[in-house]
């Protein structure tokens, strides 16, 4: 069993070629070593009543050939676009996650793991091709990049993945800023705020997206976290309450952004992104846009930085 920290960001984006995306990498790092593609195949298991999702946990399934791997993530941290998380691996001879081959120590006080496995279920599926790059940048920074294409099935409907991971495997976190700032810059793409499995939850029904008001006293790492819920909200459904909503909570970030002098700069930007997000013709091209996620990344590295 292996245990690692998870630190990572996707973005979104329209299917690019490998070998084009490769022609762009290049002169963003000091090395790149292209790794085999790979295609795997992802089980999502829980219970009826959900146990793993009401306790911010995913339980997966992977298989690669006659390789099987079960994977607990713990709820971690999120700070604006940039997710960390615990995760612990198995390596398997079954499909179906065996929670005893687990540490004790995940799981909450008085869970009862044996009456959990009894009632596992798969809900949904990840079937996709990974081509992943081992990138090096500065201060000996290691920086996994992955693409991955395919979809997400459940029983009855299905959703594509085309997506780009950084996740940092070793060095300055601030690098992964650095090259996000590039991937931004050099493709069209947007920050995603939410992983593989949470799209599969929502994909069953079981916890569709609903707009979230900004409550009157709310601080800058709340609203951020709102404007990028309610911009998935917004991408779910076109609802035009989610774009109002956006444009608000930038308002609002803007406001905030006057009395910081570290990210002052950003601040006519937030402006100009709300009164765009406020017209009547607004649409997700806004999400697409660099600025919006320049703002993003430059917000989320802050909040990172900012924490004990």
């Amino acid at each position: 069993m292996t245990m690692a920290m998870e630190i990572e960001l996707k973005f979104l984006l329209q299917s690019v070629p490998a070998t084009e995306l490769e022609i762009l990498l290049k002169p963003m790092v000091q090395q790149l070593q292209a790794g085999k593609a790979l295609h795997l195949r992802n089980g999502y298991y829980d219970t009826p009543e959900h146990w793993f999702q009401q306790h911010g946990m995913g339980l997966r399934s992977r298989q690669q050939n006659d390789d099987i791997e079960h994977t607990i993530k713990l709820a971690g941290k999120q700070h604006g676009a940039l997710h960390a998380r615990q995760e612990y691996n198995v390596k398997a001879s079954q499909l179906v996650p065996q929670l005893a081959a687990f540490p004790a120590t995940i799981w909450p006080e008085h869970t009862d793991v044996q009456a959990l496995q009894q009632q596992l279920t798969e809900l949904f599926r990840t079937d996709f091709c990974r081509q992943p790059w081992l990138l090096t940048l500065a201060q000996n920074t290691q920086i996994e990049l992955v693409q991955d294409e395919g979809q997400i099935v459940t029983a009855d409907s299905q959703q594509p993945i085309c997506e780009l991971e950084l996740e940092l495997k070793s060095g300055d976190v601030s690098q992964v800023f650095v090259l996000a700032r590039q991937v931004v810059a050099a493709l069209p793409v947007r920050l995603g705020v939410q992983s593989k499995a949470e799209r599969g939850y929502r994909l069953t029904g079981s916890k569709p997206l609903q707009v979230k008001a900004l409550p009157t006293e709310a601080s800058p790492a709340l609203l951020l976290r709102l404007l990028q819920h309610n911009e998935a909200c917004y991408m779910q459904e076109q609802s035009p309450d989610a774009m109002l909503t956006v444009s608000l909570a930038l308002n609002r970030i803007a406001q905030w952004l006057k009395t910081q002098p570290a990210l002052q700069r950003w601040q006519p930007i937030c402006t100009q992104l709300s009164a765009k997000a406020a017209q009547s013709k607004a649409d997700q091209q806004l999400f697409y846009g660099s600025d919006y996620n320049l703002l993003l990344l430059a917000l989320s590295e802050y909040f990172l930085n900012a924490e004990p």
